[in-house]
């Protein structure tokens, strides 16, 4: 058997992207070249590798047990190169974020990283139960997440603790309130986030139980949309403090205090079959550091 490592990098391409086009075109190959080189890789194991679903190729219960052993032979191979040219700027990373840490906590994490290192990685921000499918296919090899996850794959290490706080308009009438209660909280109409964002799941499983029945009149996937709903009145909400400490939303909204504050931890995952590589393990050093360097009053 003689693998090779252009077919581990097209079958891993094929995982990430779902389909024969479009892992031709991330790794500079025909359709054509691809298709073949993946023929011979499922020839020569004598075994099939996705399952096909019209032009989609799924991965199967044998690809799954392929692919944490390509992914790491290939950043081993990666790593390797680095090794024997220190001038080399071709470091890959693909580093996922959850929304509100990808807005208003990546932006100064990457300029220190920068500064640092001299390379960024690549980022993508979805919501969390993206980012664990993303995890899970090995299109990411870490992320930074609001919250832990139930995905049995990964690991997730506690990173920084995060205060979700309720925000009204500051014409709201509940604005010049000093202690708003459960019971008039509950009259409100809420603007939250999607379900399947970790920002809504924490407000279902700790808020709305010191709420009847909350209202939740939007489901919106962007920050700056709710809080422009919030800003026209046409609700409150429930979001990281984070977002408020931005200097272009303060004196357009008032955080309401409740007999409860609520906490939660941030987390930074991977797969449990992850390759840790020097450049990944620098990422989670650095992660680490920052985030205790920014707790330090």
């Amino acid at each position: 058997m003689n693998i090779t490592f252009k077919q581990l990098s097209v079958f891993v391409s094929i995982v990430r992207h779902g389909s024969m086009t479009l892992a031709a075109d991330s790794i500079f190959m025909t359709k054509g070249a691809v298709s073949q080189t993946l023929a011979e890789l499922e020839n020569q194991l004598g075994i099939r590798l996705f399952d096909r679903q019209h032009a989609r190729l799924i991965i199967n219960h044998e690809g799954k047990k392929l692919l944490p052993v390509a992914d790491e032979l290939l950043a081993r191979v990666q790593g390797v190169e680095q090794l024997f040219d220190e001038k080399s700027h071709d470091i890959h990373l693909n580093l996922g974020c959850t929304k509100t840490i990808g807005s208003y906590v990546l932006p100064d994490m990457l300029t220190k990283f920068e500064n640092k290192y001299g390379w960024l990685p690549q980022s993508v921000i979805a919501n969390t139960q993206e980012i664990g499918g993303m995890l899970n296919s090995f299109e990411i090899d870490v992320a930074l997440l609001e919250g832990p996850t139930t995905e049995p794959n990964l690991i997730c290490e506690p990173w920084m603790e995060d205060e979700m706080v309720i925000i009204v308009s500051k014409n709201h009438p509940l604005a010049k309130e000093k202690i708003v209660s459960y019971e008039t909280l509950n009259q409100e109409s809420w603007i939250l986030r999607e379900r399947g964002s970790s920002s809504r799941a924490f407000f279902d499983n700790q808020l709305a139980l010191h709420l009847h029945n909350p209202h939740v009149s939007l489901s919106l996937n962007a920050f700056d949309a709710i809080l422009s709903c919030v800003r026209n009145n046409l609700g409150i909400t429930f979001i990281s403090n984070r977002i408020l400490a931005q200097p272009f939303y303060k004196g357009h909204f008032v955080q309401l205090e409740t007999e409860h504050r609520f906490y939660r931890k941030l987390t930074l995952c991977y797969h449990k079959s992850k390759f840790i590589s020097p450049t990944l393990r620098s990422w989670i050093a650095f992660s680490q550091l920052w985030a205790t360097r920014l707790s330090i009053p």
